[in-house]
């Protein structure tokens, strides 16, 4: 199936607490456009027109997400590495040499994969070490800037690749963030730094913690939710 503008079922919401206009796409395949108070439903179609391609590749993601969960479709070496995030597109290319390990070199959005490249878990391993300078490269200049932004500092920041938490803040005021994120959509990314930044007040999950975040991020609640079905934005390499 082909999604395109002209055949696009979607809704419209008008929130209170929303500042700006944004599309929502969920796993459930549904569309939807939250417009502030004020602002004109017309805007809808003018947002969806501008941020087209984007829905259609989170909508072509979603719909091939049951797909990926098989085990005969996982991926062993990826050919484009996609972030979210950041709209980048990394080509993939793969050069076998005589060495026993495996090294990668970037260039123009092009990743070249030299070495033992038949040995998936090899490859694998070194794209996660890749992917997580890529994270301290991206996300830890966007959580200084949220930080600032909020007025609420920490001592040290690091990325990760963890397998079951998106972030975490430690009472030594070290707050880590998990280089999946980057496969995330902007608004999920500044929920997890808000989340993390926030127990630098309330270390705990107690109604204040969640009344701040909620003072801090206006659309926290639909966030949360989104958090837990975004395991399709995942590539299955990053995950084993």
């Amino acid at each position: 199936m082909t999604y395109s503008l002209e055949t696009l079922d979607y809704s419209v919401r008008v929130s209170g607490r929303a500042r700006y206009a944004r599309i929502v796409v969920r796993p459930d395949m549904s569309v939807e456009v939250v417009l502030p108070r004020g602002v004109h439903a017309t805007h809808a179609k003018t947002l969806l027109r501008e941020k087209e391609p984007w829905v259609v590749r989170s909508l072509n993601r979603f719909r091939t997400h049951a797909h990926l969960a098989m085990p005969e479709k996982q991926e062993g070496k990826p050919e484009e590495i996609s972030f979210e995030s950041t709209g980048q597109v990394f080509k993939v290319s793969y050069h076998k040499t005589n060495s026993s390990q495996v090294r990668v070199s970037e260039r123009e959005s092009v990743l070249s994969v030299s070495g033992c490249v038949d040995d998936d878990s090899k490859v694998q391993a070194t794209l996660k070490r890749w992917l997580k300078r890529k994270g301290s490269e991206l996300l830890l200049p966007m959580l200084k800037a949220e930080s600032e932004k909020l007025g609420l500092s920490y001592e040290r920041s690091a990325v990760r690749l963890q397998k079951h938490c998106w972030g975490s803040c430690s009472r030594k005021r070290s707050i880590s963030l998990n280089a999946k994120l980057l496969f995330l959509p902007e608004p999920l990314i500044r929920y997890v730094m808000i989340h993390e930044l926030t127990h630098l007040k309330e270390m705990n999950h107690s109604g204040a913690f969640w009344a701040l975040v909620a003072r801090y991020d206006d659309n926290c609640s639909e966030h949360r939710r989104a958090l837990k079905q975004v395991s399709c934005w995942v590539p299955h390499w990053v995950e084993r």
